[in-house]
């Protein structure tokens, strides 16, 4: 037990020292501000302006509907029930009506597009009450939030011209116009709480590629470690004062405590600056809560996950002579994390199908999908035990299996060994 624990310290400060952790752990946060909330601020900064567009139609009448739909100003009770990125995204407008659908007419706006003078202008041709189909030209035509704009503006205007055509008033047209606001509460066990919305579906996901990521991350670490040590002969040096069994669980253990470590770095500092977060993402976050059960699960599959994963990487680093090879034999280790990013979407979706069920019970795959499920909906205590209990069992045999390939192939050099030789090493050892 002594030397284990000295082989941890050595895997651990080895690598907490390292330049690399240090930028992976500023570079992680970085890079997930950059994703989720600086491209929200750059569509904030870039709608700061007026978009000026031009809506072209010989009815005049309808011209002006979609006008008024593109130019008007959302209401209180509108702005509360829209989606928060839309409030984000959303530019403000002035429209005008030309009522000339000749080729010149369309000449001409299209020189005032190259010369800046126009954002875009609107084509509807005569026919579109029973086509349903506008013509948008402009000049930045990847703008998918404002070419949404566009067509929403039409489809109301020509819902009010159709209901005024009936005799509805032009008020109640408007009150039947007016958004839904939806709440999604979720009960479970008799008890109501409130549902972040689009959040209750990001939240596990973000959480499971941590897991997912971190797993490989470090699971590769272990691997190179061995394959490392292993091509520069310093596994003899070693084995001459630990076994083999003792080595292995070191590097597990060591390179494992430092993926907690920038986890708890990472979780300490979304927790300092989360005061500091854009009001945007605060108001996306406040119906967000954890639940003891999920804070609970979130270490217990981690540190579960990361043992099975380790320690079959521990053994794929002891069979092979080079990264190269590795990269070439991890296939069937990564598959099952990959098949788990797969699904996870239907888990969510769906987290008490047959599916989710049984990719929840298989050891490969229950780290990430046991997690996801009990995120999105805790399933019954006796599929979580049993998950735990097969995920248990498996590390145990796991564990066995790969330490008798360790032992024996952190001493073989030369050529890549076939299945055969792994079966006979595993016999042997």
């Amino acid at each position: 037990m002594h030397n284990t624990w000295l082989i941890i310290q050595r895997e651990y400060l080895e690598r907490v020292r390292s330049k690399a952790f240090l930028i992976f752990t500023i570079l992680v946060p970085a890079l997930m501000f950059g994703l989720i909330i600086l491209p929200s601020k750059l569509m904030m900064m870039k709608s700061a302006g007026t978009h000026h567009v031009v809506v072209v139609s010989a009815d005049k009448d309808l011209a002006q509907r979609v006008v008024s739909e593109i130019t008007a100003e959302k209401k209180k009770e509108d702005r509360t029930s829209a989606r928060s990125e839309d409030q984000l995204i959303a530019p403000k407008y002035t429209a005008t009506v030309e009522t000339d659908l000749s080729d010149s007419t369309r000449a001409q706006l299209n020189q005032r597009i190259d010369s800046d003078g126009l954002d875009g202008y609107l084509w509807l041709t005569p026919d579109v009450g029973s086509t349903r189909k506008v013509t948008y030209y402009t000049k930045n035509s990847s703008d998918f939030f404002e070419t949404e704009t566009m067509r929403a503006a039409v489809r109301v205007a020509l819902t009010r011209s159709a209901l005024a055509n009936s005799g509805v008033k032009d008020d109640e047209v408007r009150d039947l116009l007016k958004p839904v606001s939806i709440d999604t509460l979720r009960v479970e066990k008799g008890k109501v709480s409130k549902s972040g919305g689009m959040l209750a579906f990001l939240l596990p996901m973000m959480l499971m590629m941590m897991i997912y990521m971190t797993v490989i991350i470090y699971g590769v670490a272990v691997m190179r470690s061995v394959i490392e040590e292993k091509t520069s002969r310093v596994m003899e040096v070693l084995l001459s004062s630990v076994t083999a069994k003792e080595l292995m669980a070191g590097k597990i253990l060591g390179v494992g405590a430092v993926g907690l470590t920038q986890m708890l770095i990472w979780v300490g500092t979304g927790a300092i600056l989360g005061s500091g977060v854009v009001a945007a993402a605060r108001e996306m976050m406040k119906d967000v809560h954890l639940p003891l059960a999920i804070m609970v699960a979130f270490p217990v599959f981690f540190v579960l996950g990361y043992l099975l994963y380790s320690s079959m990487y521990a053994a794929l680093g002891a069979m092979v002579n080079s990264d190269e090879e590795a990269q070439q034999m991890q296939w069937p280790v990564v598959m099952p994390l990959i098949a788990c990013a797969v699904f996870a979407s239907a888990v969510i979706r769906q987290p008490a199908s047959p599916l989710a069920f049984w990719l929840s019970l298989f050891p490969l795959t229950s780290p990430i999908i046991m997690f996801v499920r009990i995120c999105v909906q805790v399933p019954p205590a006796w599929q979580i035990a049993l998950s735990v209990g097969l995920l248990v069992g498996t590390i145990y045999g796991m564990v066995w299996l790969c330490s008798r390939i360790y032992r024996v192939g952190i001493l073989m050099y030369g050529k890549r060994p076939t299945l055969p030789e792994i079966l006979k090493w595993i016999k042997y050892a």
